[in-house]
């Protein structure tokens, strides 16, 4: 675990709310990513974020001392956002491309200088994704939008290892299949 966190976790269990502040700007952004991915809606994304947030620091007393803070958030966030979403009877429906910025979703070719290029690319990957099954899309968005290892997803999911292994081999399969045939 990055000593820095370490010693923001340490500190913020105490009460500390300025340590909690340096954990919430080095794990903010994949947080929100993750959310964004997992909901498709930015306030939805933002809400759950900042709620995952206030859980964290609520049960920061409680953190195992030694072990990684990214996978510990997203646990929190992945089952924060499936109880919002439950309690909302929200309906999941794609962003359009005004409702995301050019941060939020990852491009394979980031030499694209073509604004339109780009632009097709992103829409492209995203009616890739919204084929993928649920699960698939969550092992996706913990992967690439949250940066975690497949040992952390099983973590945060609650899934063996072999279960995140597979379904992201099969999601990225997929993945590489719906993008040959649009070309």
């Amino acid at each position: 675990m990055d000593q820095c966190d370490e010693t923001h976790i340490r500190q913020a269990a105490r009460g500390d709310q300025e340590a909690f502040r340096h954990l919430w700007e080095a794990h903010h952004g994949a947080a929100m990513a993750a959310a964004l991915r997992l909901c498709h809606r930015r306030s939805l994304a933002e809400e759950i974020t900042q709620g995952a947030f206030l859980l964290a620091w609520r049960g920061l007393p409680h953190f195992q001392p030694g072990r990684p803070f990214r996978p510990w958030l997203m646990r929190i966030l992945y089952r924060h956002a499936l109880d919002t979403i439950e309690q909302q009877k929200i309906y999941l429906q794609p962003l359009s491309l005004e409702q995301i910025g050019t941060r939020d979703l990852q491009i394979p070719d980031e030499r694209c200088k073509d604004p339109q290029e780009h632009i097709a690319q992103r829409e492209e990957i995203r009616r890739v994704l919204a084929q993928l099954s649920p699960d698939q899309r969550r092992v996706i968005a913990l992967r690439y939008g949250a940066d975690l290892t497949e040992l952390d997803i099983s973590e945060v999911l609650g899934w063996p290892l072999g279960t995140v292994k597979s379904r992201l081999n099969r999601a990225r399969t997929l993945c590489r299949v719906l993008l040959e045939e649009s070309r």
